[in-house]
């Protein structure tokens, strides 16, 4: 069976407008049609309506649009005859059944507008083709049946677009209005145009940007005519090194003789006033003390050997050509000491994961490994027990932690950088994580993308102003909660073997020098952090496993004393800081870390041996770019060895630069690893949880109870403090865990609290994701009574979701229905208005309301029928509550809300499918059509009967569904469902007229195809089809003829019919019907009589056709009026909108207001124009009924006058004199009396005929009449019920629209 469906599975639109209204243009359809067939020439419009489709632009794009080449808007071409015609397609041949919808979806069709030109359109979207001057594309949204404002009841069938299919589209952007005199606090007008004209200028400058050039790898890339002179010389010197590296010398066990000496002094350009005094500093200004590194042969030749290679890559590009540097500096911003850092980083690079790197690691192995031995006993640490003051209390030690959770994240990207380079970057970013209150830069613009458009800049991280004790404990932590490996060959490597940057000095010097601290610090001096760490374990596993006694042994003052073999002492013999002093130090010229690096021209080294070392030869890049300015040469320096220096030139870092030594001779009386029992208690995992969160999230009562009875260490305000890195408080976390001792031992602490807003905010408090403790009440619903008056019910967290939301969503829960009924009442009771409950203060993210996610129907009708809410409100998926119910089979939900007569049964969303074509199966499907066919009238005999559904075929073809119930007297209801053809109805049509020539009934021929456009089937035919068929079939149920005829109610019962066996009993009954008039009737001998009765009766039938004609037509202009309103509200909200100076309040009333005035699909309007059209059908089919005996009584005149002319040629025949051609005149004489006779036979046959049809006109005629008043009441009637609910739920809207303008006056006391 083909599916129902062929556009289920379709994609969505890729535009998607923010409400159905944004799809109707603001132009009256009825003025833009008045317009097309007055303008156009006679006869360039001559097909019906049927067979063309006009395109209609969104008025949106008519707005706020213009032709760029004659620079007129939209509006303005709307009305000429050039864009009319363009927009109109007349339509040739359409998509016949039998033809397969699926082949021809994704192929391109060709339609002819009405002046000539061509579009082409594919799928979703139409392209301008020929006779158009410029090239075109639109994407079709949806399609809508459009009814003029005339008395001719055409259709015409409209495709909405998204912008014009003539001229260049060009937006006209709103320059949003500014007052600054009366709005406070907000830029001048003066300001703004300032702001503006320096971004069009940061506009121009960048659209002529150069490109931005980050590796060497992307030079090359960009430039392959340099990759290519280049690749040969670079493979030879990676061969090279490679060879350099098999001949290296072996000597593992020698050290080498050559040291390399720094002093190290402190820096004096820090500002007096921006570093915190380090208490550890023991009152030195500076410490003159010298270290000096050894540094191995090995080491000493592998930067030989890649120093070679980094300076025969730097000459390989000094060799390239010319023409081709030219072009490098002419489009990008390259300079030589730039360039010269990219090469060095490439060729780093490509050796790093080969050779490099594992050689370094391997003569660093002995020193990492004891390294490591040591980090791994220590990673129990805490913050606080590293030397660090920790300043605001708890909420000071979590913003720690966020920080330093920062920085270990970042500095774990070491163990995977491919470079000295990169190794140091990430260094250097880690101290500034850690040091900073704000995320790193990189984070900030990796966010950014996120936060575009949100009209907030990001602020740069501010760098916290701290001395080097403290960034040493800073860094010591991040070391040892990252667990990096080789850092002892990490640091070798970023000091050692980075050639063209000076790292000894600046902001790196001091970050190498602090690192390396670090790293002394924990093999030489870190005893009592180990021993802090055992303890620290010891504590929590205790905790974790509810040894009780153990934590009392612990926690029990007189136990306090240092653990055997761990003294300060034995740490101290441990130290050696014995450094080599040299009586001539090297020096450097001093320069900031932020200098220009175009100021600068680097240096490759050529080598020549000494006695202190290798000598750099001064060799710049500078003739390689001619465009560059030439600058003095760079001194000559020697080549940097392996000494440390821990001066900083460099005025902006905010870092107080003490000496190495400094911080060498305080670390060992600082950083000892407290293990008082004050701080013991308040220590924290990696995880950020605490000794409480850890008896918590363990399970652990006994624990947690004897921990909270230490009131000494553990206060009200600290446990009140109490959350781990997440934010979850002790209580959210037992909540979670649904734990009821762990609760009850926790609220009997919290309550002991003497300020009840202190607890009032404790339980508002939410953790990262925005909840509190009241999003998870569902673990622990006996709790909502008890706390309901401090609970947050309208606290959303970062989804939006409201506690009652998350309630709603605990769909499995064994005490669901009671939980939420609960949770309504006190939420409602929380508001403080004495109003119902407001569900727009509880609607989530993504659009959901209450109704959305609620899956108890008492719950939803309850909701329904007692709280402020909106049956009809969509998600950000245009997903009604209806809508979600049927997608995921809520059976008893569709139920509850198909109950409620605000519930919009034909709302759509964006891809414009209703509830029913959403459902999950064909028996959610099923059992809507159920509903659907209860919903209507029923007939006076009980039994309801209706066309419930249609749907696309593969064949192009449409199917319908009809649906017919009744109770039987055991009262069950019984429904049969039939599936019909258009086909099928119009066969049943014919027969019936077959059978029944002089009664009355509608026509239903001539319907417009939806397959018009392949790709895009109109579900506006379809759905106006579907109820075109099931008014026929309602009138033809209730006709005083057909309603008891065999043949409709086969059509409706039996599921399978034979339409050749129908056809030929039709024709059977037809020719009976003809012998038993001849038969039965008399024929009519003056048809005066039934002339006159057949005139007055269409007089007075005239009558009533104008006045529903009329009433037709007001309906339409009322559809067409509140359309126009809600547009216009809704392009007004938006561009309201752009106003800066309207309170967010005013702004979103504004907005609401329009969604609430939106014409929806089931507008009473809209079903009482349907109403009038069905009652229209009956008229013009009792106005065509009434014409047959005009019809009849033209032929029986047109009959009687060929007798009369018979009997005169037999009259004329007589005076023939005898005996003159007797023959011939015998034989006219019996050909005209054989004509006579036979014109006699049909007159009295048609005479029957004609009082066959006086008599059945007549006897309809009355039964028709009061059809039309029973149809008439009804259909006012409805009109007046919908308008109530409609008007109704209207009101409601308004007052949720300006809800919070009065809020807002109220709290201003205006």
């Amino acid at each position: 069976m083909p599916p129902e469906d062929s556009q289920s599975a379709d994609t969505p639109p890729a535009l998607e407008p923010d409400s159905p209204n944004s799809r109707r243009p603001l132009v009256s359809l009825a003025c833009r049609m008045n317009a097309l067939s007055q303008s156009f020439p006679a006869g360039l419009l001559q097909e019906p309506s049927t067979l063309t489709i006009l395109l209609v632009p969104t008025t949106e794009s008519l707005l706020t649009a213009k032709d760029r080449e004659t620079n007129a808007t939209y509006v303005e071409l709307a009305a000429s005859e050039d864009f009319l015609a363009s927009h109109v397609l007349r339509i040739s041949g359409t998509t016949g059944p039998g033809s397969n919808v699926r082949d021809s979806r994704g192929k391109a069709k060709q339609f002819n507008t009405v002046n000539g030109r061509t579009v082409v359109v594919k799928e979703s979207f139409v392209y301008s083709n020929k006779g158009f001057r410029n090239l075109n594309q639109a994407q079709l949204l949806s399609d809508q049946i459009y009814y003029p404002d005339s008395l001719d009841t055409q259709q015409w069938l409209v495709y909405y677009i998204s912008r014009p299919l003539i001229g260049s589209y060009e937006p006209i952007k709103i320059t949003p209005a500014i007052l600054p005199n009366l709005v406070k606090g907000l830029r001048s007008s003066k300001d703004t145009a300032n702001e503006n004209a320096d971004g069009y200028a940061d506009s121009l400058s960048s659209s002529g940007s150069k490109k931005d050039v980050k590796s060497f790898n992307e030079l090359l890339n960009n430039f392959p005519m340099i990759a290519r002179q280049m690749q040969p010389g670079l493979e030879k010197v990676f061969k090279d090194f490679q060879k350099d590296i098999r001949d290296r010398p072996v000597a593992p066990s020698r050290r080498s003789s050559i040291y390399s000496r720094r002093s190290s002094t402190a820096s004096t350009s820090s500002k007096s006033n921006g570093s915190i005094h380090s208490k550890y500093s023991n009152g030195h200004a500076a410490a003159p003390s010298v270290t000096t590194l050894r540094v191995d042969e090995e080491e000493d030749y592998l930067r030989k050997i890649l120093e070679t290679a980094v300076t025969a890559a730097i000459d390989l590009f000094q060799q390239v050509d010319k023409q081709q540097l030219s072009l490098l500096g002419a489009t990008t911003d390259l300079t030589g000491p730039k360039v010269e850092r990219l090469i060095e980083r490439y060729v780093t690079e490509q050796l790093h994961d080969s050779n490099l790197f594992p050689m370094i690691r391997n003569t660093r192995r002995l020193e990492d490994q004891e390294l490591e031995s040591r980090i791994h006993g220590m990673q129990h640490i805490d913050i606080a027990q590293v030397g660090i003051e920790i300043e605001g209390g708890r909420k000071g030690k979590e913003q720690l932690v966020s920080r330093l959770a920062r920085g270990v994240e970042e500095f774990r990207q070491l163990g995977v950088a491919g470079s000295p380079q990169q190794m140091l970057e990430i260094l250097l970013t880690t101290q500034k994580v850690v040091t900073s209150d704000e995320p790193a830069r990189k984070d900030i613009q990796r966010s950014g993308d996120d936060n575009q458009g949100s009209g907030e800049s990001e602020k740069a991280p501010s760098t916290m102003t701290m001395n080097a004790d403290t960034l040493v404990s800073l860094l010591l932590v991040v070391v040892i909660r990252s667990q990096v490996r080789h850092l002892q060959a990490r640091l070798t490597y970023m000091r050692n073997f980075i050639f063209v940057d000076d790292v000894e000095s600046g902001e790196t010097g001091y970050a190498l020098s602090t690192f390396e601290a670090v790293l002394s610090y924990l093999v030489s001096d870190s005893g009592g952090l180990r021993k802090a760490s055992r303890r620290n374990k010891r504590l929590w596993q205790a905790t974790k496993e509810g040894d009780v006694q153990e934590i009392k042994t612990m926690l029990d003052p007189r136990n306090e004393s240092s653990e055997p073999g761990e003294g300060s002492q034995q740490m101290q013999d441990e130290v050696d800081e014995q450094a080599v002093v040299d009586d001539e130090p090297d020096t450097y010229d001093e320069q900031s870390v932020d200098r220009d690096d175009g100021d600068l021209i680097s240096t490759h080294a050529s080598k020549e041996p000494t006695e202190d070392g290798y000598v750099s030869e001064g060799s710049t890049l500078a003739h390689v770019f001619p465009f560059q300015a030439a600058a003095p040469a760079a001194p000559t320096r020697k080549g940097k060895r392996v000494s440390m220096d821990m001066r900083s030139f460099s005025i902006s870092s905010e870092h107080s630069f003490i000496s190495r030594t400094t911080t060498l001779d305080s670390r060992s009386s600082g950083i000892d690893g407290d293990t008082s029992i004050e701080t013991l208690t308040q220590t924290q995992d990696t995880e950020g949880d605490s000794i409480l969160m850890m008896a918590v999230e363990a399970r652990q009562p006994g624990a947690l109870d004897y921990l909270l009875s230490l009131e000494e260490y553990f206060s009200t305000k600290s446990v009140l403090e109490d959350s781990n890195k997440e934010g979850t408080t002790l209580l959210s976390a037992a909540v979670q865990l649904a734990h009821a001792e762990l609760i009850e031992i926790l609220l009997r602490r919290i309550f002991q609290a003497r300020d009840q807003q202190e607890i009032s905010n404790y339980f508002a408090r939410a953790d990262i994701r925005g909840r509190t403790v009241a999003h998870y009440l569902f673990n622990a619903p006996y709790l909502i009574p008890r706390f309901c008056d401090i609970l947050p019910w309208r606290k959303k967290d970062k989804n939006g979701q409201t506690p009652l939301l998350a309630l709603c969503r605990s769909y499995d829960h064994p005490e669901y229905s009671e939980m939420v009924n609960d949770s309504l009442q006190f939420a409602t009771h929380e508001q403080g208005d004495g109003q119902p409950l407001h569900l727009d203060d509880h609607v989530d993210a993504k659009g959901n309301t209450l109704l959305h996610v609620v899956n108890d129907p008492s719950l939803a009708v309850r909701i329904l029928r007692h709280c402020d809410s909106d049956a009809n409100a969509t998600n950000d998926k245009h997903f009604t509550p209806l809508m979600v119910a049927s997608k995921y089979g809520r059976m008893d939900m569709v139920r509850a809300l198909f109950g409620d007569k605000r519930v919009d049964i034909l709302a759509r969303e964006s891809r414009g499918m209703t509830a029913v074509e959403l459902a999950k199966d064909d028996e959610i499907r099923n059992r809507i059509d159920d509903m659907m066919l209860v919903s209507n009238v029923p007939a006076p005999d009980g039994r309801v009967t209706a066309v419930v559904r249609s749907f696309f075929v593969e064949d192009a073809s449409i199917r319908l569904i009809i649906k017919s119930a009744v109770r039987n007297d055991n009262g069950m209801i019984g429904v049969t469902t039939c599936r019909r053809s258009l086909t099928d109805f119009e066969n049943l049509a014919k027969w019936l007229a077959l059978e029944h020539p002089a009664s009355w009934f509608p026509s239903i021929f001539n319907f417009r195809s939806p397959f018009q456009i392949p790709s895009r089937p109109s579900r506006a035919v379809l759905q106006d089809i579907q109820v075109r068929l099931d008014k026929f079939l309602k009138i033809m149920l209730a006709h005083s003829t057909f309603s008891t005829h065999e043949l409709v109610w086969e059509f409706i019962l039996f599921p399978e019919i034979q339409p050749d066996m129908m056809a030929e009993r039709s024709r059977k009954k037809a020719e009976i019907r003809n012998e038993n008039i001849r038969e039965d009737y008399e024929p009519v001998e003056d048809v005066r009589e039934v002339s006159t009765f057949a005139e007055h009766a269409r007089e007075s039938i005239r009558s009533v056709n104008y006045s529903t004609k009329s009433v037709i037509r007001r309906s339409t202009s009322i559809l067409v009026g509140v359309s126009n309103l809600s547009i216009a509200l809704e392009l007004c909200a938006k561009t309201f909108a752009t106003l800066p100076y309207l309170p967010t309040p005013h702004v979103q009333a504004l907005g609401r207001f329009a969604t609430c005035a939106q014409l929806l699909p089931s507008d009473p309007y809209k079903f009482f124009h349907q109403d009038m059209q069905a009652i229209f059908s009956t008229i013009f089919a009792i106005l065509s009924s009434l014409a047959r005996p005009h019809s009849l009584i033209n032929s029986i005149v047109n009959i009687q006058k060929a007798i009369d002319r018979h009997d005169s040629s037999l009259r004329r025949s007589d005076r023939w004199p005898l005996g003159l051609l007797d023959e011939t005149r015998k034989g006219i004489h019996a050909d005209a009396q054989e004509k006579a006779e036979k014109c006699r036979e049909e007159l009295r046959t048609v005479g029957c005929e004609l009082r066959y049809t006086q008599q059945t006109v007549a006897g309809e005629l009355a039964g028709w009449q009061e059809l039309h008043a029973k149809l008439g009441k009804r259909a006012i009637r409805a009109l007046a019920e919908r308008m109530v609910v409609r008007e109704k739920d209207r009101l409601e809207s308004m007052k949720r629209a300006v809800r919070a303008v009065v809020e807002l006056k109220n709290a201003r006391g205006l």
